[in-house]
């Protein structure tokens, strides 16, 4: 009986195994299945998504011509309602803009020795890319230019871009325009044979190592412009004349009032002296200790209070001791105050005149060139400056000068209001 229990269950796990396996292998093949319907849509949508991309990218180019068509019916319609003075306006742009760049090629054709905008040359493309090309390709030519020793010289001349080099048998170096209307100057470099070799190469083999000048040859304009002081007073012209003389007459005083008032004594020392007799008569001896190595200044104080007893009358006196100094101490600054007040206005002067001289020129001549014009300019505001050198200096010294002055005459008068209080001995008057 246990037996064939056994033997049934047996049977049973064997047909459940059995069926289990029969369910897993269905599953699999139904999720193949799936899987291959699966990507069969996805290629028919991918194939549809493109075609509609297709057809949507027509349509967008479509509304876009179509957008262009109506602007440009718009735009008809609103210049179809424009009044005549809008018209006008509009017309005037055009012509503006025309001419502009009609300037524009004019420039180009004389910069570039072509003729673009010739229409009856017969010129195309290929022919203007083919003269662009041979201006683009740097060859040596011949051209007279002035050497280095102010000699017009046969050199061989190479462009190159905005750079310009020529050489010769004795020297080779940078080609830089002139200012005035003068044959071009060759400026040799400091490496003189080194680049005279290169420029040899560069003519044989087409291949070198050259010098470049990133300022295109204004860096030796400018040191050819570098003038002495007596050729910069020159070209301030006249005017400049008057302002050198206000100038060295405000040094001369300047100086000679400096080292006269540097001479100036010390008013301390006889200050503290005086201070002792403020309360008591001053003694024949005393008096005369006191003059002892004084300068003249204070000797003349010390004798208006010897002379006078306290009274309004050496007030008086002292005072007018003291307006004395002052004036002999102020004399001739106000030469140096006069010079920084007129220096200026004779540089404005120079300059308006030359102003005025500048713009005749170009009134005749024309404004083309605005090299000249400002160089003109130029000219003309170096009275202006002359003028401002000789005012600041000129205004300082006299400050200072004043000052000092000032200074001393306050020392001075606090010293005569303490001589003023002394009383000097009956002795001494009676000797004197």
């Amino acid at each position: 009986m246990m037996r064939t229990t056994i033997f049934i269950l047996m049977l049973a796990a064997s047909f459940t195994s059995i069926s289990a396996s029969t369910e897993s292998s269905v599953l699999l093949k139904r999720i193949s299945d799936s899987t291959a319907k699966l990507s069969q849509t996805q290629k028919k949508i991918d194939k549809e998504h493109k075609i509609l991309a297709k057809k949507l990218q027509a349509q967008l180019l479509k509304v876009k011509s179509l957008r262009e068509q109506a602007k440009n019916i718009r735009r008809l319609e609103d210049e179809q309602l424009l009044s005549i003075d809008n018209l006008k306006s509009r017309n005037q742009q055009w012509l503006a803009q025309q001419n502009y760049q009609l300037q524009l090629i004019s420039s180009f054709e004389q910069q570039t020795k072509s003729h673009i905008s010739n229409d009856h040359s017969g010129i195309n493309t290929a022919t203007i890319i083919s003269q662009f090309n041979a201006l683009l390709t740097p060859t040596f030519s011949t051209k007279q230019l002035i050497g280095s020793d102010n000699k017009l010289k046969t050199f061989d001349s190479i462009k190159l871009g905005p750079l310009q080099f020529a050489m010769n048998a004795e020297e080779a170096g940078i080609v830089t325009k002139s200012i005035n209307n003068e044959a071009a100057r060759v400026a040799p470099i400091n490496s003189s044979h080194d680049f005279h070799e290169n420029m040899l190469a560069l003519k044989e083999t087409g291949r070198s190592y050259i010098h470049f000048d990133p300022t295109l040859g204004n860096a030796n304009k400018l040191s050819q412009t570098n003038t002495s002081f007596i050729e910069y007073i020159e070209r301030g012209g006249t005017w400049a004349i008057p302002i050198i003389s206000f100038a060295l007459a405000a040094l001369v005083i300047a100086l000679f009032k400096s080292f006269q008032l540097l001479k100036l004594p010390s008013l301390k020392e006889l200050e503290v002296k005086v201070k002792q007799y403020t309360n008591k008569p001053l003694a024949t001896q005393d008096f005369d200790n006191l003059l002892k190595g004084l300068e003249p200044i204070q000797k003349s104080l010390m004798l208006v209070i010897e002379s006078n007893a306290i009274s309004q009358k050496r007030d008086d006196l002292l005072i007018a001791e003291l307006s004395k100094h002052k004036a002999h101490n102020e004399k001739y600054l106000g030469v140096i105050t006069t010079c920084a007040a007129v220096a200026p206005l004779l540089g404005l002067l120079g300059t308006v005149s030359g102003m005025i001289h500048t713009f005749m020129m170009m009134n005749i001549f024309g404004s083309g060139d605005a090299s000249v014009v400002s160089g003109g300019i130029s000219q003309a505001l170096i009275t202006t400056e002359l003028g401002l050198i000789v005012a600041i200096p000129s205004l300082i010294m006299g400050a200072l000068l004043g000052r000092k002055v000032k200074s001393f005459q306050s020392s001075l008068e606090s010293l005569a209001l303490q001589l003023s209080k002394l009383e000097v001995s009956n002795a001494r008057k009676q000797h004197e």
